[in-house]
């Protein structure tokens, strides 16, 4: 059976971070190692980092960076510090239901060529209630998580290059730490997540699992931002002058793609799904 690594990155995130951690210590099959990495935080999320490493009879290597690197450095930096197997992404706030690592890793471990696995969700939060977000939907048709056919879960790659599925994001993602030699470094000004995600698919087979294994919390300091902040002008003005900055910076989506392609034939690895490569020549 694989071995499980888990990246998890804090800054400032105290408030959620012991449950967080609960959760982790409470998994039916627990991982081989946990990777914290702080991104210069000024509140007590170290003090907690250090305290859970102190009781629980799992491996907690635990960095702190001198400086705010961001999230995405942030995530790559705990990610190379990963010595498993499996990689599984973790944020500061989230829940993880108690058969996440064990339904996540029989998926890889009955099919070897499986390189990424994706799962569903649910949203709670800040009270772990739950939280009345939008339902996502998959693929073409629009399903739900559920609804979706056999076939398409086991060839789902494409169903996640459709806007805005959040079955995708890093805490619903798990990959083998093989695929690090393409994986670092990632791409700056782009989720690192979407990077992984995109990257991967054309390399690899891809695997999602409809049952919601993460508790995905929604409160007023959460990173992505998309299902809580009202459409005002000032949200929408933030927005254009973060896209001018990254096109400033050439973080654009064009050269994203670009980037991938690149760090793919230069990898030399045998393409699976050049159906992907085609997509991603349309933004170049």
């Amino acid at each position: 059976m694989p071995t499980v690594s888990i990246a998890l990155c804090t800054y400032n995130g105290a408030s959620f971070l012991n449950q967080q951690l609960d959760s982790l210590s409470s998994q039916t099959l627990l991982p081989d190692e946990i990777i914290i990495c702080d991104d210069a935080s000024n509140d007590n999320c170290l003090q907690i980092a250090n305290s859970f490493a102190s009781r629980v009879s799992i491996p907690v290597r635990i960095h702190q960076n001198k400086e705010n690197l961001g999230y995405v450095k942030n995530f790559e930096n705990a990610i190379s510090r990963c010595t498993q197997d499996l990689i599984f992404l973790c944020d500061q706030d989230d829940l993880w239901h108690p058969e996440k690592i064990a339904q996540v890793v029989a998926t890889f471990d009955s099919e070897p060529n499986v390189g990424l696995v994706l799962h569903d969700f649910c949203w709670i939060d800040d009270n772990n209630q739950p939280y009345p977000g939008p339902v996502d939907t998959y693929g073409p048709h629009q399903l739900r998580a559920e609804q979706l056919p056999q076939e398409i879960k086991e060839n789902s790659i494409s169903v996640f290059m459709q806007p805005y599925p959040r079955a995708w994001c890093g805490c619903m993602m798990a990959y083998r730490r093989y695929f690090n030699s393409v994986v670092l470094p990632i791409f700056p000004g782009k989720g690192h997540d979407d990077w992984i995600l995109k990257l991967l698919a054309p390399i690899t087979e891809t695997r999602f699992i409809a049952s919601p294994l993460v508790s995905y919390r929604m409160h007023e300091k959460n990173t992505n931002r998309r299902d809580l902040d009202q459409r005002t002008l000032q949200y929408f003005w933030q927005r254009f002058t973060k896209k001018i900055s990254l096109v400033i910076n050439g973080h654009t989506k064009k050269n994203f793609y670009k980037s991938i392609m690149l760090v793919l034939a230069k990898s030399k690895i045998e393409i699976r799904h050049p159906k992907i490569i085609k997509l991603y020549n349309k933004y170049n």
